[in-house]
């Protein structure tokens, strides 16, 4: 019975993987089929895409310039959660720095990336606008996250500190933040994939040489449209295989927690 119930899961977990793939790959193919010969330069067939990926995907310059974007956004995604938690943790207690920070982390989300991504191209170095951009996307998920669920355990908690004569902080570090580390982990996932497309974005209006934002758009001028979603592949596969270990490790901390 044992053995049967984890068959299936297998079974399971292989056709939640290769139907969608078999899915939208062969539309893919048939959609690259029907369109008229001009129109087959823009949207080049998927096993002519998977052929230039193989190409030039494992190539040195190619891995270098993948591994420099992954590093810049892992960078700006890092100091986003720090930065995020920090503020989270300042607004909560004190409601003067609320009042100051609040406004522009509201801001900060309201803006269009690409704003960003041309007014900060101003005052940054492109080498280090990607991290930038990631940081920005990053700060206020983060500082949304930390202080909503910190404002939403506050009042029962507060009177039961009170009550028992607990201190504040004592119940932040001991009681709060084990409580809200579930949201908060949650969070840092969906700030993942917004730092990495938004680095990626600024790297391709903003064309750092050694980037997979140059690649894309290199090709892009040269009408190699293979090469764009060869790249773009490049990009999806390291923001998934990103997305998996950061959920996996936050599971850890969530398992020795409990």
């Amino acid at each position: 019975m044992k053995n049967r119930l984890t068959e299936n899961k297998i079974v399971d977990r292989i056709l939640k993987i290769a139907l969608p793939l078999i899915f939208w790959i062969g539309l893919w193919e048939v959609l690259s089929l029907l369109v008229s010969d001009r129109l087959k330069l823009f949207l080049p067939g998927p096993f002519q895409v998977f052929a230039k990926w193989f190409t030039v995907g494992f190539t040195p310059t190619y891995l270098e310039m993948a591994g420099i974007t992954l590093l810049r956004i892992l960078v700006g995604f890092l100091l986003g959660i720090l930065v995020g938690f920090l503020l989270g943790l300042l607004t909560h207690g004190l409601k003067i720095v609320d009042y100051i920070f609040a406004p522009a982390m509201k801001v900060i989300r309201a803006v269009p990336v690409v704003s960003f991504i041309i007014i900060a191209f101003l005052f940054v170095d492109v080498n280090n606008l990607p991290i930038v951009i990631s940081f920005l996307m990053v700060v206020p998920l983060i500082w949304q996250s930390v202080h909503d669920s910190l404002a939403n355990t506050s009042k029962e908690l507060d009177a039961v500190s009170r009550l028992y004569n607990v201190g504040k902080m004592k119940t932040l570090v001991q009681v709060k933040l084990p409580q809200i580390l579930p949201e908060f982990f949650s969070s840092c996932v969906s700030a993942l994939g917004y730092a990495w497309k938004a680095g990626v974005a600024a790297e391709v209006l903003c064309t750092p040489a050694k980037s997979l934002g140059h690649i894309i758009y290199s090709a892009k001028a040269a009408l190699n449209f293979d090469e764009v979603y060869a790249a773009t592949l490049t990009v999806v596969l390291f923001s998934i295989i990103i997305e998996v270990l950061l959920k996996y490790i936050c599971g850890r901390i969530l398992k020795k927690a409990s």
